[in-house]
């Protein structure tokens, strides 16, 4: 497979296809739109992506292997777990910005598109690897000690679920407000209680 990653009007059409995809969702974007938004012809457009869908997907991907790579460079820092799980909140607004409802509703309900399956594979490989970090702060005390990693693991698995419960989102401006509201539950409900960490 070619790595287009170099080129100007490859990054040009990425870009533009992350700022249309993430305010308008999949659907409704065209292929002529996102060639008029970053100037580049539709043969430049095939040239690098055969549909609409293998783009949304590669810009997905582009996220997800950001993300991983911004929280193991996190993991890594000599900065105390609190300060950790603080930058990861920041790292979710930061990725979640300006994220439409449309977007989450034509990732997860278009079975035929393969991308809500793609995003499960994708979150299942990350899952493993903050599970890891949990158990290993963990036992340094930095996590309450009480909490089962396996409650993590199925608060993870129904994040998804929860993000395209239309009941849900109806309580939110935004899709984002919704993912922080779930993100700051979740991160702050597994640090240590302040006496726990004392001790």
């Amino acid at each position: 497979m070619v790595d287009h990653s170099s080129n100007p009007k490859y990054q040009d059409i990425l870009k533009t296809a992350h700022s249309l995809f993430w305010k308008h969702g999949i659907k409704r974007v065209s292929i002529e739109e996102i060639c008029r938004e970053s100037d580049v012809s539709k043969m430049t457009f095939y040239r690098f992506f055969p549909n609409k869908i293998e783009l949304a997907k590669t810009v997905l991907q582009g996220l997800f292997d950001n993300a991983m790579k911004d929280h193991r460079a996190l993991m890594a820092q000599d900065i105390p777990f609190e300060e950790k799980v603080r930058k990861q909140l920041l790292l979710k607004f930061e990725g979640t910005k300006a994220i439409s409802a449309e977007l989450v509703k034509d990732v997860y309900s278009n079975q035929e598109w393969g991308l809500g399956e793609y995003m499960k594979q994708r979150s299942e490989e990350a899952i493993k690897v903050i599970i890891n970090d949990y158990a290993a702060a963990q036992k340094k005390g930095w996590v309450r000690k009480d909490l089962s990693l396996g409650f993590i693991l199925y608060i993870f698995h129904k994040m998804p679920e929860w993000i395209r419960d239309e009941q849900l989102l109806a309580s939110y401006n935004d899709p984002q407000e919704l993912i922080m509201e779930i993100a700051n539950f979740f991160f702050y409900g597994i640090l240590p209680h302040e006496k726990e960490a004392n001790e």
